[in-house]
């Protein structure tokens, strides 16, 4: 095979003035954006993009655009998993996702650039300080904005992350995978018109599988948009059912355990207890009117039927879990009834599971519902451990959680997707006095003709 003219030449200056910089801001841009951060990471950074930079260039010269592609995506995903070696896969894809996204950034701007000197094969003529001058500014731009970042833990795929290690879903994967394949067809597009113009066949075919793979892409999404919907609606009536459930289980253990009770009353009645007696009854009937006190308070079915399930869960567990309807709540229309449900039972759930970890005496719940200025506000309060600022910050994130049996941490996610659906704000606060405290505002919405079940 027969080199280039000044191939050796050529490829040390990419080398060394595009390619190594440009894959060591990529890979510190990854970590940064999916605010991860293993331990020696500049090091193994500067490692990885050194190798990789050499590699990938040294066929540059001597092989097609495509291949080239190819061969950096490959390559890098091999070589971040031996420097990386405790990344998961899908954390990887991300980081060489990340990479390339910022690849495009570059090649993007240095091609526009490039076309006022004539064009990519008219730089590569120009001089080392021509090309230091042309590179290096942008490059130490987009080293400012990722130092910036870290600096203001601006970690803005950080969510993402959370939700793809999470996601067991196939439609999401695939979904994912065809979005790199999109920005692959995307990469040779650029390529065509910034470095090298393709053979006229290969850009045809890149052409048809793009607006191929554009038109599956969005039905894909509609698909996956619907069945979530779905899917949330199920999710819902399984709990709800579920809380039913428990309930009616809790009641018939009331009533069970009845004969019980009149054989003990009985007793401190021959016995002649009185006194005894009168305090046994008062608890026997606070324990039965319990079950029954939030149909009568609550006009809303739907929502006294939650009320009813979480009051006989929290009796089951040894909470006291107090709550305060105002009756003017009950009048608000912007929330569906299913939302509200999921809303409320997601937020008392969490705080249930909270409590259980204290002694039985400091198990506290509190839930309260009122209008204000037109506005819907739902506050739950539960004692507890103070949060730290991190913890504030990443609560609502999907797949974050602090329990383990196989709790996923797409509740408060969830609540959260909820509350912004109906432009709604949900604030966190946290002290030693009055624990944890979750504060929902939803502003009432004029339009809405929905009103509770």
């Amino acid at each position: 095979m027969t080199l280039p003219p000044d191939y050796l030449s050529n490829l040390l200056q990419l080398i060394f003035i595009v390619t190594i910089p440009q894959t060591l801001i990529g890979l510190w841009f990854s970590f940064v954006c999916l605010g991860f951060f293993p331990e020696r990471l500049a090091r193994r950074i500067v490692i990885c993009g050194i190798v990789h930079s050499i590699y990938v260039d040294i066929p540059f010269f001597l092989i097609p655009t495509w291949a080239h592609i190819i061969n950096f995506i490959l390559s890098l995903y091999l070589l971040v998993s031996l420097i990386f070696p405790e990344l998961r896969p899908k954390i990887k894809i991300l980081v060489i996702v990340f990479v390339i996204i910022l690849a495009i950034i570059f090649e993007l701007f240095y091609g526009l650039v490039a076309q006022f000197f004539g064009g990519h094969d008219a730089v590569i003529d120009q001089f080392v300080a021509f090309k230091l001058l042309l590179f290096w500014p942008g490059i130490g731009v987009f080293a400012l904005i990722t130092g910036f970042m870290q600096w203001k833990k601006l970690h803005i795929a950080q969510q993402l992350r959370h939700f793809i290690i999470h996601v067991r879903s196939m439609p999401y994967f695939m979904l994912f995978l065809l979005v790199i394949v999109q920005v692959f067809l995307f990469i040779i597009f650029s390529s065509h018109i910034f470095v090298r113009p393709l053979h006229i066949l290969t850009l045809q075919v890149t052409f048809i599988l793009s607006i191929v793979l554009f038109i599956y892409m969005t039905i894909k999404i509609m698909q996956i948009i619907a069945s979530a919907r779905v899917e949330g609606i199920y999710q819902s009536q399984d709990t709800y059912i579920n809380d039913l459930t428990r309930m009616f289980a809790s009641i018939r253990g009331q009533r069970h355990d009845f004969a019980n009770h009149v054989q003990v009353m009985y007793s401190m009645l021959t016995l002649k207890k009185h006194d005894q007696l009168r305090t046994y009854m008062e608890e026997v009937v606070k324990e039965i009117q319990s079950m029954n006190v939030a149909a009568v308070e609550l006009p809303s079915p739907a929502l006294a039927a939650l009320v009813q399930a979480k009051v006989a869960i929290a009796t089951e567990k040894k909470i006291r879990f107090d709550y305060l309807v105002h009756t003017t709540s009950l009048t608000f229309s912007s929330v569906t009834s299913i939302d509200l449900v999921r809303i409320i039972g997601n937020l008392v759930d969490n705080a249930f599971d909270e409590v259980v970890k204290l002694p039985e005496s400091e198990r506290e719940v509190h839930l309260e519902m009122y209008v204000h200025n037109n506005d819907l506000y739902i506050t739950v309060m539960n004692t507890g451990k103070q949060l730290t600022d991190e913890e504030i910050e990443q609560i609502f994130n999907p797949g974050y959680t602090t329990k383990a049996d196989g709790h996923t941490g797409l509740g408060l996610a969830n609540v959260l997707e909820r509350v912004h659906s109906y432009n709604g704000q949900i604030s966190v606060d946290s002290d030693i006095d009055h624990g944890i405290i979750f504060t929902i505002k939803i502003p009432n919405s004029k339009h809405s003709r929905t009103k509770f079940a």
